[in-house]
């Protein structure tokens, strides 16, 4: 897709486009009402198309805008779902740390009394 294509894309798939497709429906149905008088069948029937194709190009909207948002919570989900399964993990580091601490503790006990017991001769 070329730069400009994909940047039209981007352009289209903006948020404000649902309500303004919706907006148009609904003036070109008020439009048609107006429009609606002997010998302006043509131009209330032009107005009662655009209607249904606005209304239906908001629907369209509506539906691929509700398809990316469902997309975008799939994402976070696995995203939530691969961070839940690093807490499992840490969990079990967490575990070995607490083991590692008391490894430590009784090699400092240790330490101490051995150099409790080693004297050194006084110097001379």
């Amino acid at each position: 897709m070329p730069p400009d294509a994909e940047q039209d894309a981007l352009w289209f798939k903006h948020r404000a486009w649902v309500p303004v497709a919706w907006f148009l429906s609904f003036a070109n149905i008020a439009g048609a009402w107006f429009a609606a008088r002997p010998g302006e069948s043509v131009h209330a029937t032009v107005h009662a198309a655009l209607a249904v194709l606005f209304g239906l190009g908001a629907q369209h909207l509506a539906l691929r805008k509700r398809a990316t948002a469902e997309a975008d919570m799939l994402e976070r989900l696995q995203d939530i779902e691969a961070r839940l399964a690093d807490v499992d993990t840490l969990t079990g580091v967490a575990g070995r740390l607490a083991e590692l601490e008391e490894r430590l503790d009784f090699t400092e006990r240790v330490l101490a009394e051995v150099r409790g017991r080693v004297q050194l001769p006084p110097r001379e």
